[in-house]
């Protein structure tokens, strides 16, 4: 048991991709890629610096590449912080690369020197948006709300992250609130978004189930956008 205990670190590390395109749909949410979830934050970041080469982008393509600390740092009152990579490409799409961290308590470990936990994961990841632009900005967060090893078990947290029994918060709570049928996987509000509701301050929230992705088969869902 302390052997075991040693090898398992207490927070995992997930690189999460945000595109956002220059004529996004009105109404949805840029698109959330999870690359990857690490054992490792030096590692992640790593992975983080590598992730758009690695998923087969080429940096001709893009007009502006940032990785420098303190140049993210000067985005940080236009673009959000934490960011590992901040990209835009030559037709206006932004590209933003973030590590984001959580408890490890599914016991994640990686056997790998990359430090790269190899089971498939799905993450919960719950987007805030003003509802009335439904434009991303730094003031809007992101976040990873919990990790998974089987979608059911995503999607029937997802299904409850907005309500609260405790504090007596229905979907009735909501101005609006719309959930995908469990033989859906989006609810038409962005691609992988299965809850979307607009609270009494009219902000939008889009809760959606990420499916973590191989690499290639970013590169390959991403070629659509014809860089």
């Amino acid at each position: 048991m302390t052997a075991k205990a040693e090898t398992i670190s207490e927070s995992v590390y997930h690189v999460m991709l945000m595109v956002a395109p220059a004529k996004a749909p009105k109404g949805q949410i840029e698109k959330i890629r999870v690359l990857g979830t690490y054992t490792s934050i030096r590692k992640a970041k790593d992975a983080a610096h590598r992730g758009l080469f690695d998923s087969g982008y080429e940096r001709e393509w893009f007009s502006s590449f940032e990785t420098k600390p303190e140049a993210l740092e000067d985005l940080a009152a236009s673009e959000g912080t934490g960011l590992a990579v901040y990209a835009v490409a030559s037709d206006g799409t932004k590209f933003r690369l973030r590590v984001s961290t959580s408890p490890n308590d599914l016991e994640l470990t990686s056997d790998n020197e990359n430090g790269r936990v190899v089971i498939p994961l799905y993450y919960v990841v719950q987007t805030n948006v003003p509802y009335c632009t439904h434009e991303r900005k730094p003031t809007h967060d992101t976040h990873i709300e919990g990790v998974f090893k089987s979608y059911a078990d995503a999607r029937k947290f997802a299904s409850t992250l907005l309500l609260s029994e405790e504090d007596g918060v229905k979907a009735s709570s909501y101005q609006e609130y719309t959930e995908a049928a469990m033989n859906e996987r989006d609810c038409e509000f962005g691609e992988n978004v299965v809850v979307h509701a607009v609270g009494g301050n009219e902000e939008n929230y889009f809760v959606s189930v990420v499916t973590g992705q191989e690499l290639e088969s970013v590169r390959l869902r991403e070629a659509s956008l014809k860089i």
